[in-house]
């Protein structure tokens, strides 16, 4: 007993020392915050030493290990969409593991307010995995800062990930036929018609479409008719009440039972948003009231799921 009180203290201190290396990559002033997620809320600057303590709390809700963690190295880039009504180039990081691969990519889509401060965690955490992943801005080159009301459709939405699509295929670290697309919510919609055979068949992207696709909390009336062009995955919560997710256990059923690869799991009591680490917020869009909460249990069991299903199609 006591040599296994030993060996757990000596991996705690390993993954502290992998922690504060981690930290080191931050400006010595802090982070500053972004805004969070939909509510557009501030949260002021975080400093080295309340980051550390909550990074490290959050890192232990999602199961996350800290042992031997290295943040994915990035490069801020743009490409062009598929959108022909986009003249302005998209702005996009690039998150990309260590070594020279290649690698498997995932596109990724945010929500209708923009980029989430917590969008790059999941990037980084792709990266940790083996994955290049694209975060792209959808957003700035319409010259809006919102999409939560109307300005950008989840069809231009996909168009834009058909451009960021295009381009890893592009990159000799990327393998062109193992890149899958995940969206939040806004990103979420845009993922579904991205899994849609009718898209894929009208806007012929070159190579085909994706390999896989992933949707957190999506707005169901985006699913369109017809065939899947690939497997995909929604991960959804019972209590949220901007994006519920009924019609799109309905519509999953209906193309499991014709054999199509589709799978969702609905969080028990989740709201939306659950996957991000913030307090619960109450958001008003068009004179309706929406809740948003994290959750930690769904957030933890929805890495287990990306891991796995991108684990399944793109390894």
């Amino acid at each position: 007993m006591k040599a296994n009180k030993i060996t757990q203290r000596h991996k705690r201190n390993e993954n502290m020392g992998a922690y504060r290396k981690f930290l080191s990559r931050w400006p010595s002033g802090g982070i500053p915050a972004r805004p969070g997620g939909h509510t557009g809320m501030p949260f002021g600057t975080i400093t080295p030493r309340t980051g550390l303590a909550i990074v490290l709390v959050m890192m232990c809700m999602l199961g996350i290990n800290l042992q031997g963690y290295t943040a994915a190295g990035s490069e801020r880039i743009t490409f062009k969409s598929a959108d022909s009504a986009v003249s302005a180039p998209i702005p996009a990081t690039v998150f990309r593991p260590k070594g020279t691969g290649p690698f498997p990519g995932v596109v990724l889509l945010h929500v209708c307010s923009g980029i989430r401060a917590y969008d790059s965690k999941w990037a980084e955490w792709l990266g940790t995995l083996g994955y290049v992943a694209i975060l792209l801005d959808s957003l700035s080159p319409r010259n809006i800062s919102t999409a939560c009301v109307s300005g950008l459709t989840f069809r231009e939405h996909a168009l834009d990930g058909l451009g960021a699509l295009a381009y890893l295929r592009s990159q000799p670290d990327v393998i062109p036929t193992k890149v899958a697309v995940m969206g939040w919510s806004h990103g979420g919609g845009a993922t579904l018609i991205s899994a849609s055979a009718r898209f894929i068949n009208t806007t012929r992207p070159v190579g085909g479409g994706y390999q896989a696709a992933i949707a957190f909390f999506p707005p169901c009336a985006a699913f369109q008719d017809g065939n899947l062009a690939n497997p995909l995955l929604m991960l959804m919560g019972s209590a949220d009440d901007w994006t519920p997710p009924d019609q799109c256990v309905a519509r999953g059923t209906g193309l499991q039972s014709g054999g199509v690869p589709v799978e969702w799991k609905v969080y028990k009591g989740a709201m939306h948003g659950f996957d991000e680490p913030s307090p619960d917020r109450v958001v008003r869009v068009s004179g309706r009231t929406y809740h948003l909460g994290y959750d930690r249990t769904a957030a933890k069991d929805a890495h287990d799921q990306v891991q796995r299903f991108l684990k399944t199609y793109l390894q």
